[in-house]
């Protein structure tokens, strides 16, 4: 399988375009604990900040063992947990706002903050992003939770989900059409199924690679 890079001293392995992949759950996850009190029932909350990753479970179409072999291949390059590949929503492919101009990082943003500093939108505009489109940052994928507008400078601050990985650096790419993270193997088992149709049938989980 082709390997398009490195992230943490593993390999980046390209993910298969065909059969392109039949379902696909993300699911958010936040690290919050809470301590309730016996005596007044009042709850104590306390959210851990960064601790909040993307999970996965793909599952693929059933396939003749021509396509399987591919997908097999790719599963098997991954070496279990080590290697990692790029993902993304299939419906967010594109902003659904406007996104008028080429926006930017605007200066450094914090590891663990919430908030995404950027400029170069088209001055005075709205709904440039709207809640639920998607963004990538470096090799982080990230959810747009607000509407999003620039000011008279064509600055905009963008509250998204998950929080920031790596701080920022100012002028940094931010990639709205066909955004995509990090993911890697949740499990070091992997396997297919192959039934009396002679088709295979293979499904994965995958978490936030970090």
């Amino acid at each position: 399988m082709a390997i398009t890079g490195t992230f943490n001293g593993a390999q980046i392995v390209a993910l298969p375009i065909k059969p392109s992949i039949k379902q696909i759950e993300l699911a958010m996850n936040d690290t919050v604990s809470a301590s309730r009190s016996p005596f007044s029932g009042a709850t104590q909350l306390q959210v851990w900040p960064g601790a909040d990753w993307w999970e996965a479970n793909i599952t693929l179409p059933q396939m003749v063992e021509s396509d399987a072999m591919v997908w097999t291949a790719f599963l098997s390059e991954l070496r279990g947990m080590m290697n990692s590949f790029y993902l993304g929503d299939p419906l967010r492919v594109q902003p659904s706002g406007s996104a008028l101009g080429s926006p930017v990082v605007n200066g450094v943003n914090a590891a663990m903050a919430t908030t995404l500093n950027t400029r170069g939108w088209t001055a005075n505009s709205t709904g440039l992003l709207l809640p639920g489109d998607m963004l990538q940052i470096g090799v982080r994928l990230h959810r747009v939770l607000d509407a999003v507008n620039a000011d008279a400078n064509g600055d905009a601050s963008i509250s998204i989900w998950p929080s920031i990985r790596e701080a920022t650096t100012d002028g940094q790419a931010i990639i709205l059409n066909n955004p995509q993270g990090l993911f890697r193997l949740a499990e070091n088992r992997r396997s297919s199924l192959t039934t009396e149709t002679r088709l295979s049938g293979i499904s994965f989980k995958a978490v936030e690679a970090r």
